[in-house]
């Protein structure tokens, strides 16, 4: 948020008290729209889950994913079984929306491996 805002929200709220203490809840509801319109909430949308099933490897540390034929993601790991159920809730499986929840930004986009098979 850059300055010129930060002034505009502090100019509100100030605003904001004044029409609270008077009990003027008409200008309290056009000042909270006005403080919601300044203040954007920075969602950004979840990476484009990849549309093949197969495995892949995350972009920042190579931890290999399996997408299988039901659209769930394991994390395919042979030298720490715990990494198996990574998911929340220490699940084995997960859906793409909790994959992108636990994987750090840095992790996407995934790169499909080739395994020449035609089972991946």
């Amino acid at each position: 948020m850059n300055d010129s805002v930060l002034v505009k929200l502090d100019q509100l709220f100030d605003k904001l008290k004044t029409a609270s203490d008077g009990d003027d809840w008409n200008t309290v509801r056009g000042l909270v729209a006005q403080i919601a319109s300044l203040v954007k909430v920075d969602e950004k949308p979840l990476p484009e889950e990849p549309k093949e099933r197969g495995f892949y490897v995350t972009a920042n540390d190579g931890r290999l994913l399996l997408k299988d034929i039901d659209d769930d993601w394991s994390a395919r790991t042979w030298d720490d079984c715990s990494a198996n159920h990574m998911w929340n809730g220490n699940r084995q499986y997960a859906k793409w929306p909790t994959v992108c929840e636990t994987l750090p930004p840095e992790a996407f986009p995934l790169k499909r491996v080739n395994t020449g098979s035609d089972d991946d």
